[in-house]
């Protein structure tokens, strides 16, 4: 084997890392503050309130390829066996899905009064419009798996090139970002087939493994000049993308416009947002958060993340559907009412999971890393 391939591309690493636990902490509530927005968009669509629920509502723009990036950050580069691969990451995924799965079909077949074969399938495959709507995500990661088993088979190739896996994965992100870019100016459509768009989300595990392990920048630039660079760049494309676009163009259309997820804003959005932690983790203050109580959290709702995407969203219709008998909170300000039903879900979804984590057997449907 090429010695010259032990670069810093194909180091895997050895112990878990924090700044991913972050983000993947925050990238989780940020997708529970979609789901709870969602609605709350919808009644300010032609009001000047549209700029607060939306500004809440696209957190899910950068969450979701944040989630896809972390995925490529950790999964590339392994050497694995197809049995060995496929059988640690299909059987922590699918043993919480399908439980999961069953426990909405229950609830959606008791709301109804009888069991449905055709909603309950919409539901096992994320179809819009029901509770089941944010499992497509299941779906996506599983197929995608298949793409990173790939890569990494390419990456053990004996290829006698010198930094082989260095320009393997450059030369894919590369790639990667001209998908992206031919999406944006609909040169080409990820969403038709939904294998395609599925497919698609690679692009996104590909720049998350490239931007985590790439050091080009930090060994030039000095750290703080690149957490103030990316921070500014992160906060002044997003206030862009809702100021100067969704809410603008939602209010024209009268119906909430945002951009595809290949789309070269969120693109750029999600890889500073993945950046800026990836600097931060490098501070005093960042490294002494890992152990206090703030550093436990994020790890803890890391740790359950899978699961609260899982849960969360029959958690959410049913505190709405038990606190409309008390509070017409659908009324009340989205300033308000969306960070609290965002701490009352994540909460609730949290110590469910913890609950199910203590007893045998159900400890296996958390989806606990």
């Amino acid at each position: 084997m090429n010695q010259s391939k032990n670069t810093e591309l194909s180091k895997t690493p050895s112990k878990r890392i924090f700044y991913y636990d972050v983000l993947r902490a925050l990238a989780i509530i940020g997708i529970v503050f979609c789901h709870v927005s969602v609605s709350y968009v919808s009644r300010d669509i032609n009001s000047p309130n549209l700029y607060i629920s939306v500004f809440f509502d696209c957190f899910r723009d950068f969450s979701i390829p944040i989630f896809v990036m972390l995925s490529g950050a950790l999964l590339l580069g392994k050497k694995d066996t197809l049995i060995k691969f496929f059988k640690k990451r299909l059987s922590r995924l699918f043993i919480p899905f399908l439980f999961w799965v069953l426990v909405y079909i229950i609830f959606t077949s008791a709301m109804s009064h009888g069991f449905n074969l055709d909603s309950a399938l919409k539901i096992v495959f994320g179809t819009a419009g029901t509770l089941g709507v944010h499992f497509w995500f299941v779906w996506m990661i599983i197929i995608a798996y298949v793409g990173i088993f790939i890569i990494n088979k390419v990456m053990q190739l004996d290829m006698n090139i010198n930094d082989f896996n260095k320009k393997f994965i450059t030369i894919l992100a590369i790639l990667s970002v001209i998908y992206i870019c031919l999406s944006h100016y609909y040169i080409i459509n990820p969403y038709t087939p939904q294998l395609t768009y599925y497919l698609s989300f690679l692009a996104y595990i590909i720049i998350g493994y490239f931007l985590a392990k790439c050091d080009f920048l930090e060994k030039r630039i000095d750290g703080k000049y690149l957490i103030a660079t990316t921070t500014l760049l992160f906060i002044g494309s997003y206030l862009w993308y809702i100021f100067c676009f969704v809410v603008p163009r939602s209010h024209l259309v009268h119906q909430f416009v945002r951009l595809s997820y290949f789309n070269l804003l969120i693109l750029f959005m999600s890889a500073n947002a993945f950046l800026l932690f990836k600097y931060l983790s490098k501070t005093k203050a960042f490294i002494s958060m890992e152990n206090n109580q703030l550093g436990n959290a994020f790890t803890t709702i890391s740790n359950y993340s899978y699961g609260i995407y899982l849960i969360h969203y029959l958690v959410l219709y049913c505190i709405k559907i038990n606190l409309i008998k008390f509070i017409n909170f659908t009324q009340g300000s989205s300033l308000v009412w969306i960070p609290l039903l965002v701490l009352l879900t994540t909460a609730i979804s949290l110590a469910i999971l913890s609950i199910l984590d203590k007893i045998p057997y159900l400890d296996k449907v958390t989806g606990k890393k």
